[in-house]
């Protein structure tokens, strides 16, 4: 990837509107300023068509709604698109079941709700690191 960090899209989707501004005022300011939110799946697959992304940070409760459409069009995007495009999901509840559907369905990486700024810093820095590794190769 031969973006700068500032030039990173990010997609947060997260039905809770607490989390979206706590991790985009208080965890993601200034490191990445193209940080779009959206609430609900059909907003999310909406976008997720609209343009590229290079890191999407979702809740997973938003993600298996809709019989797992946005799910679904996760993993179709995985394997049509050649730009990576690393997914962090969000569990409240997170179960050993929960973690392994998660993996088999695309999902790069599962952090448990609630978690601190610099978790979600490390962990998103290292899943887009990854990213690059991935597109140099």
């Amino acid at each position: 990837m031969s973006m700068s960090q500032t030039e990173l899209r990010i997609l947060l989707a997260d039905q809770s509107a607490f989390y979206r501004g706590a991790i985009r005022e208080y965890i993601l300011p200034g490191q990445f300023p193209d940080i779009q939110e959206t609430h609900s799946a059909l907003d999310t697959v909406a976008l997720l068509l609209s343009k590229p992304f290079d890191l999407f940070v979702v809740d997973w409760e938003l993600l298996s709604t809709n019989d797992g459409a946005l799910m679904e069009l996760i993993m179709r995007r995985a394997k049509t698109i050649k730009r990576k495009m690393p997914v962090l999901a969000m569990m409240a509840s997170p179960t050993r079941s929960s973690v392994l559907h998660a993996s088999s369905n695309g999902i790069d990486m599962v952090l448990r709700k609630p978690f601190s700024p610099k978790t979600l810093q490390d962990r998103t820095r290292w899943l887009l690191d990854q990213a690059k590794l991935e597109m140099a190769i």
